[in-house]
């Protein structure tokens, strides 16, 4: 039954257990019910990246088979999304603490904006998210614009840049590790019209900027900045599905191989991905997530 007074559940994902101070992760809001005329109002009260709306949870129709669940995921600024990472794990997780979800079954996660993840809980704490990547498309002509948003050079290559997207697409862009160290130093100083206006013109929720671990050359480090969750949050702490899209599509990642990426903000290390290549454009990212 849906209804106003629906109570919030807040918690983190992406977080390290070992970290003694939960420094790590992004936090998450699950809403069991609410009316829908009132969730745009609360998705921007809770403050939180990715307020999940629970529309529907069915049980599996087979033993061994699948829980069903229809979610929407709104943004501070009202913006629903395809697809995310920390909002499903928060969401899986808050169910499973809820008794909802029986541990030990997979879980198909889908938006009304077509985005969708299959969620498994191969232990405990730990939720991970199954992707598969859309067909990339090619950018040209923006390194200026992008320069001008990030204070720092940036490539300007002759095939353009790629928009990658596992239900959520992002303006991907691998920069050498020593423009990312700068990168990090200007994080404070982006220029927040100019971002909303690019994003606005390609299409896209994000800027995914990396680079390279200098020795294996397999991705690494990660900043991602979106505009359309607001001023006070364009910086964000830990986006899985933009590290999954690239993943995805990096041809010096192996089908199979495990991998770590460390995220950042202007204060540091903000999340630690782990992800999975899988074949063709399937990818696999977990993460851990605490109620608070």
């Amino acid at each position: 039954m849906s209804r106003t007074d629906a109570p919030v559940l807040f918690g983190s994902a992406f977080v390290d257990a070992h970290d003694p101070h939960n420094g790590l992760g992004n936090p998450f809001a699950v809403v069991e019910a609410c009316d829908v005329e009132q969730r745009q109002a609360l998705a921007a009260r809770t403050g939180t990246p990715e307020t999940v709306f629970v529309d529907a949870l069915r049980e599996p129709h087979e033993p061994d088979g699948p829980y069903e669940l229809d979610v929407t995921v709104l943004t501070p600024t009202g913006k629903a999304l395809g697809a995310c990472a920390h909002g499903f794990i928060g969401a899986v997780h808050a169910l499973v603490e809820a008794g909802a979800v029986e541990p030990g079954h997979d879980l198909l996660i889908t938006t009304p904006v077509g985005g969708s993840a299959r969620a498994s809980l191969p232990r405990a704490g730990t939720v991970m998210l199954h992707f598969v990547s859309a067909e990339p498309r090619t950018v040209h002509g923006r390194a200026r614009a992008l320069e001008e948003i990030f204070h720092v050079p940036l490539p300007s290559l002759a095939d353009g840049l790629p928009v990658l997207s596992v239900g959520s697409p992002k303006l991907t862009v691998e920069v050498e590790p020593d423009a990312f160290a700068r990168l990090r130093q200007e994080l404070d100083g982006l220029d927040y019209n100019r971002l909303t206006a690019l994003q606005r013109e390609l299409d896209v929720n994000g800027i995914h900027l990396f680079c390279r671990n200098g020795t294996s050359s397999l991705p690494e480090h990660a900043v991602q900045v979106n505009a359309y969750l607001g001023r006070s949050l364009v910086v964000d702490r830990a986006t899985g599905v933009s590290n999954a899209a690239q993943v995805s599509a990096d041809p010096h990642v192996a089908e199979g191989q495990e991998l770590q990426i460390t995220q950042y903000t202007r204060a540091g290390r903000s999340a630690v991905l782990t992800l999975t290549k899988g074949e063709g454009r399937n990818v696999h990212v977990g993460g851990a997530a605490i109620l608070t």
